[in-house]
């Protein structure tokens, strides 16, 4: 489980720009396209847990806690709403704001999800 805020962020990060798309089901993650590049795949397989835990859990960091987590979350939101992409947990746009967003959190050593 788990791994450093930093190792999750990229993998979010590198996800949400190839364009591959995740989704929980279960215990298990689904991702379009179902071919990914090995070290994608390799990645996603690690931190499984952490990205079906933000998945099914979500991902809203405490404004009062992490300002600079939530507010990076709430402008890359917005700028792929305004661009009419989909931003539900899961696409593209999702992976690179939340991953952006863990990026910038204070305790860069560890997650908890």
């Amino acid at each position: 489980m788990g791994g450093t805020v930093n190792s999750i962020a990229r993998l979010l990060l590198d996800l949400g720009e190839a364009g591959v798309e995740v989704a929980a089901r279960g215990d298990r993650l689904r991702h379009r396209p179902a071919t990914l590049a090995p070290d994608l795949r390799a990645r996603l397989r690690m931190h499984k847990l952490a990205v079906l835990t933000l998945l099914v859990d979500g991902y809203d960091p405490d404004p009062a806690a992490e300002p600079e987590a939530a507010h990076t979350l709430a402008e890359r939101m917005g700028i792929a709403d305004d661009l009419g992409m989909p931003t539900h947990p899961g696409s593209p746009a999702w992976l690179i704001a939340v991953g952006e967003s863990l990026d910038t959190t204070c305790d860069n050593e560890s997650i908890g999800v």
